[in-house]
């Protein structure tokens, strides 16, 4: 008898309860770690006999790192013969020996397997509280690190493509199709901030063709929109005009959507040099929206909005990259103004930060170092899971302005210089690095494998 066996008899475990502990196990250190050698882990009863008859002394990898997870003991401890001392202790302990994950844990865990068992007939309750979480999750993208929506947005996805599979109700598979694209352009979205560009063109592309598929104008011209902004932000100001045209197409799509591909519109022209077409761009962000509304951008909106604010923020990028200070700065400003004029602000914390990277760059440019600096002091302590890759940019051209001759001899430049050097240090794309961008490569291939 070893103190596996003791354990086990203790808890009244069986083999059954025993293996979907294991598992259970083995799935949050796949989250966890991305060990590919934690995922889809199975054990055979015959197996699991030994184990307790102490035939076995130790197991293969991944097994003790699961029994110790689940035990909170070595394996060899656990494996090792069972002494009159540890019989004392456990004749002492609680009946509970097993470690038990978090309440929250395991409310999802039970939610996830009553919402399995009823897609297998998809009654329309469950399709409503997928496309209900998929609404709240896009709502919280404006208080929730990136990092966080990513995991949530990728439990969406997996749970709409198993829900395909258990119905052909074109009905059904029109709105799992909707909310597995919607997902896929949360995941993208966090990618991008996250500082994996490749993956995020993939995961933006995976949202476009959900949104083919189910025919939904305004996620077609969401994605198409997004991936304008992938390409000018990766140095193809070209392709992104070319995903602009694609995406003011597709009908359906509101004056909030449209106010958002203008936008994007002005600032891919912007990187091409192509100032009249970028003023007429944004010309058009600002016209007047009108009653035209749709599910995604108005109904849903958050991360899919594209309010005054983002509208005037995005202004601002593009006019620096005109050269237009002036404007940029009535711009940023605007954009802040309209963020303090709220009395519960829905907005993304990152786009004031971004509004006021845009300001202290304009200040710059007409030589107001003092000014600079101060808007800067509230960007710069920013919490490093919000410096996503957009503001990042933003920042690291304010610190290019500081290197015109106008500053070279300033000590309060040479001094914003540096604490700018290590405010990117930090951030959310640098902080990421090869193995974490490959970890969320794995979560992504998990969510769609």
């Amino acid at each position: 008898m070893n103190l596996f066996d003791a354990l086990l008899s203790k808890s009244g475990m069986d083999f059954r309860g025993f293996l979907s502990e294991y598992r259970r196990v083995a799935t949050l250190l796949y989250e966890k770690t991305g060990d590919l050698s934690f995922r889809n882990i199975d054990l055979a009863e015959k197996s699991y006999a030994r184990w307790r008859s102490g035939q076995v002394v130790r197991p293969h990898h991944p097994a003790p790192t699961i029994l110790r997870e689940l035990f909170g003991k070595p394996v060899d401890e656990l494996f090792a013969p069972y002494t009159d001392e540890q019989a004392h202790v456990l004749r002492a302990a609680p009946t509970s020996v097993l470690d038990e994950s978090e309440l929250a844990m395991t409310a999802r865990d039970a939610r996830s397997h009553a919402a399995d068992a009823a897609s297998q007939i998809l009654p329309d309750l469950t399709l409503d509280q997928l496309e209900d979480d998929l609404v709240s999750k896009a709502r919280a993208y404006t208080r929730t690190p990136p990092h966080e929506i990513f995991m949530q947005a990728k439990e969406l996805l997996g749970l709409a493509k198993v829900m395909l599979d258990r119905t052909q109700l074109p009905s059904q598979r029109s709105r799992l199709y909707v909310v597995a694209g919607q997902a896929s352009a949360l995941l993208g979205a966090c990618a991008f901030d996250l500082g994996s560009m490749p993956t995020a063109v993939e995961l933006m592309r995976a949202a476009a063709l959900y949104a083919q598929v189910a025919e939904d104008g305004p996620l077609q011209a969401y994605t198409r929109g997004y991936l304008a902004l992938l390409y000018y932000w990766d140095g193809n100001p070209a392709q992104a005009v070319r995903q602009i045209k694609r995406a003011q197409s597709f009908p359906g799509v509101g004056a909030t959507g449209r106010a958002r591909l203008a936008a994007i519109a002005a600032r891919s022209y912007a990187h091409l040099g192509r100032p009249e077409e970028a003023h007429t761009a944004i010309e058009l962000s600002l016209a007047d929206r009108g009653p035209a509304v749709d599910d995604l951008h108005d109904e849903i909106g958050g991360e899919f909005d594209f309010s005054l604010e983002r509208v005037a923020m995005s202004n601002s990028s593009t006019l620096l990259l005109l050269r237009d200070g002036a404007g940029a700065e009535a711009s940023a400003r605007r954009s802040l103004e309209l963020i303090a004029s709220q009395a519960s602000p829905s907005t993304p914390l990152v786009v004031a930060s971004q509004a006021r990277a845009d300001l202290a760059t304009a200040l710059l440019m007409r030589r107001d170092l003092d000014g600079a600096v101060e808007v800067m002091a509230k960007v710069l302590g920013l919490p490093r899971e919000w410096r996503g890759a957009g503001l990042v940019k933003r920042v690291d051209a304010v610190r290019v302005e500081l290197t015109s001759p106008t500053y070279r001899d300033a000590v309060v430049a040479r001094d914003l210089a540096e604490r700018i050097d290590d405010f990117t240090l930090v951030a959310a794309p640098r902080i990421l690095g090869p193995g974490a961008v490959g970890a969320v490569r794995l979560a992504i291939d998990g969510a769609s494998g």
